[in-house]
């Protein structure tokens, strides 16, 4: 009986461990095209975890791309590019837009999670903001119609 309730309060424990760590910092998104996999980074956030609260004021999605040496993936024009999150962000929350210069940024259409790239060729640098209960966070990627 002894070693049950044992096995049971390390199980337990184990169990809130990894839900604590895992609520520590901003979900990641998961961005495809094409059944590729485009690599993003991440900007500013705000987030609650488990026993502080924590605000990072990023530079710019163009200087993020450069910074972590994004480099573009190449898709097809007008392909649906789709991005998800393991943990689901508020509803209306999720926004994605375009950086066309620190001076211009354009809003694109999200639907179901999906944005249709521009037809025109040519590198388009991406931001990708979310709400969650414990936050938000933004991310930025790139891509090159071709």
């Amino acid at each position: 009986m002894k070693k049950v309730l044992i096995s049971l309060v390390a199980v337990g424990v184990l169990v809130a461990g990894i839900y604590f760590i895992v609520n520590l910092t901003p979900p990641k998104p998961t961005i495809t095209i094409e059944k590729k996999t485009v690599e993003s980074a991440q900007g500013s956030y705000c987030w609650n975890g488990l026993m502080k609260q924590q605000c990072v004021d990023m530079i710019t999605p163009p200087e993020l791309i450069k910074h972590h040496e994004l480099t573009p993936v190449a898709v097809s024009p007008g392909a649906e590019l789709t991005i998800e999150f393991n943990r689901k962000p508020q509803e209306n929350s999720l926004v994605t837009s375009i950086w066309f210069s620190n001076d211009e940024v354009e809003n694109v259409p999200l639907h179901d999670n999906v944005v249709v790239v521009p037809r025109e060729k040519g590198v388009y640098i991406y931001n990708v903001s979310a709400h969650w209960e414990k936050g938000s966070s933004s991310y930025a990627f790139v891509i090159e119609v071709k």
